[in-house]
């Protein structure tokens, strides 16, 4: 039987009675086994390079024998599988062989239509892309090269932008911890973002970041002011503050002292700012105008919570401020939102706009790290690795959120944004920036009615941060014991006659140390993120060699426990010195 009407693929029946797939095209060609495609099924899955535990991304479904049969070896892992070709989902799902999979979530399936960026963020664990493998079905691919390689290319991507932003993560975990604490007086104090829920629906709003195209039409921010909410990068600052124009709002979270340059000097100042709570401290300190505090990182919201006190939002962010600009932007009902500066390219030779702190770097000219791309105006433009990783990052962004509002790219240069209409910022106006209104009078309300809390519970927060700080002391204790244990396990070991009776009582010894760390667990969300990397490292199998005898075996085992051991000294100490500052501060506030 045809499989749908105008369908170029025939379900029919294989010499052992089972269904198999016959494709029309130039020829008749079977894409399953005319005899047998169940047993060419597990030959196909025989054949995949993988674990037990892993995740594999297979492209091409057509009936799916071949994953049922390596769904079989998958015991404890996952299959993401992918139809290139879009005609053969709706020809062949009503005839999967593996549809019970599916309700049991062991088969998670992906059409090409799903772009597979906006989809893989949340069946893949980015932390582990070591474990996550991609295998061809050859028939398929065969016959459908070009789907094939357009997908392939999609998921590479993707996983490499994956890969980018869990690296961000760890890199700055400890920094993000100790800015956390630092800023959580003013987290406290801050007017929180979810008070800004559908405050302008259905009014303009631009968020303009310090892309060089920035430059084309930053003069045009004075037409609109006073007809749209002007959301202002921190980058951008500078520019758009020497042309006079004031933001209505201001959006900031990079944690690290470059980005506090961007506030100095500004032209203007009292205009709100919407910040993370990883932000770089000082700017917080400095700021002269309200303050929104949003905290986006789960371990943060529910040390909050576990304290008594309210998340004040969570906007969501990403690999640049533009992701949580535009997040805010829906989150305040904005329709349609009008990106300008968003170049995520490289134009006219520049990485970024006049008047930044930027304005003088140049593009790479590292080829290694080039990469062209569909440019705005229909040509080619270079973009660099991580820039391009920023661009797919946006562009899952408005496909999973924008919920079909208008989202306008009037950056006039750069990188085409999947997902946006492209017209210039003129025409973007007159279009729909008619109507007068007065965001900063609105703003200025819900902030200046907004009462934080009492003296009284700042008091009794800085007391318990107090406490906290004590059990962390008793963790560190315990964890120091441990090392000390370790370290002369590793010495027993190594010695040229091994006395195992030591060795057994070290052991016990060890596992008590465990039994109370273990008890003593909760009390460590304060330093869950600052210990990311050493979870990290262990859980990657540095220390997991096998051994070639049980003494071998267990210098590694010793080692490993150094190691977990060291790391959450290390980290303990970071975070108690910042609750302490951070206990001293509201302390301050309190008075």
């Amino acid at each position: 039987m045809i499989a749908g009407e105008n369908s170029s693929f025939e379900i029919i029946k294989a010499k052992n009675g089972l269904t198999t797939l016959k494709y029309h095209g130039d020829r008749e060609v079977f894409l399953h086994s005319s005899f047998d495609p169940e047993m060419e099924g597990r030959r196909w899955a025989e054949g995949v390079d993988c674990q037990p535990d892993e995740t594999v991304i297979v492209l091409g479904i057509g009936l799916g024998y071949h994953i049922k049969a390596l769904a079989r070896r998958l015991t404890s892992g996952k299959i993401i599988a992918i139809e290139p070709h879009e005609e053969l989902i709706a020809s062949c799902s009503n005839y999967w062989v593996f549809k019970d999979l599916i309700t049991k979530n062991k088969v998670i399936i992906l059409s090409s239509k799903q772009p597979a960026k906006n989809f893989l963020a949340g069946f893949v664990d980015p932390f582990h892309l070591e474990k996550v493998k991609i295998a061809e079905y050859h028939p398929l691919r065969y016959y459908f090269s070009r789907e094939f390689i357009d997908i392939l290319r999609e998921i590479n991507n993707s996983l490499s932008h994956l890969f980018v932003s869990a690296n961000t993560v760890l890199y700055f975990s400890r920094t993000w911890t100790q800015n956390f604490f630092a800023n959580l007086d003013k987290i406290l104090t801050a007017v929180p973002a979810d008070l800004f829920k559908d405050v302008f629906p259905n009014r303009p709003g631009i968020i303009v970041s310090a892309g060089p195209s920035l430059n084309k039409n930053i003069h045009l921010l004075k037409k609109a002011k006073g007809k749209a909410v002007i959301i202002v990068v921190g980058t951008a600052l500078r520019p758009v503050t020497a042309i006079d124009v004031k933001p209505d709002i201001a959006v900031s979270l990079d944690g690290s002292e470059a980005n506090y340059r961007h506030f100095q000097e500004l032209s203007i100042s009292g205009f709100p700012l919407l910040f993370d709570a990883i932000i770089y401290p000082q700017i917080l300190r400095e700021h002269q105008g309200p303050l929104i505090a949003s905290v986006f990182y789960d371990t943060f919201s529910r040390w909050l919570i576990n304290s008594g006190l309210q998340v004040p939002g969570q906007i969501s962010i990403g690999p640049s401020v533009a992701n949580m600009a535009f997040d805010f932007a829906l989150k305040l009902g904005l329709d349609p939102i009008i990106f300008i500066g968003q170049d995520l390219a490289f134009s006219d030779g520049h990485t970024h706009a006049r008047g930044t702190v930027y304005e003088k770097n140049k593009p790479t000219d590292d080829k290694a790290n080039l990469l062209e791309i569909d440019g705005f105006d229909g040509g080619k433009v270079l973009t660099s690795r991580s820039l391009h990783s920023m661009l797919l990052y946006l562009e899952t962004q408005i496909a999973l959120t924008a919920n079909g509002r208008n989202i306008i790219n009037a950056t006039e240069g750069g990188a085409k944004i999947a997902g946006t209409r492209a017209m210039t910022l003129n025409e973007a106006i007159n279009l729909y920036c008619k109507d007068k209104f007065d965001p900063e009078e609105k703003i200025q309300a819900i902030c200046s009615s907004y009462n934080p809390p009492g003296l009284d519970a700042m008091g009794k927060l800085a007391q318990k941060i107090k406490e906290e700080i004590g059990g962390l002391e008793k963790t560190s204790k315990i964890a120091r014991s441990g090392l000390r244990l370790a370290n002369n396990l590793e010495l027993l070991l190594r010695a040229k006659e091994p006395i195992q009776h030591k060795i057994n009582k070290l052991l016990k010894r060890l596992d008590a140390v465990d039994k109370e760390l273990k008890n003593l667990s909760a009390g460590l969300l304060p330093v869950d993120m600052a210990f990311q990397p050493v979870w990290f490292y262990l859980n990657k199998g540095a220390f997991d060699k096998e051994a070639e005898d049980q003494y071998t075996e267990g210098i590694r085992l010793a080692k490993k426990t150094q190691f977990l051991y060291h790391g959450l000294i290390e980290s303990i100490n970071i975070v108690k010195e910042s609750m302490l500052k951070a206990a001293k501060n509201i302390d301050r506030g309190s008075e």
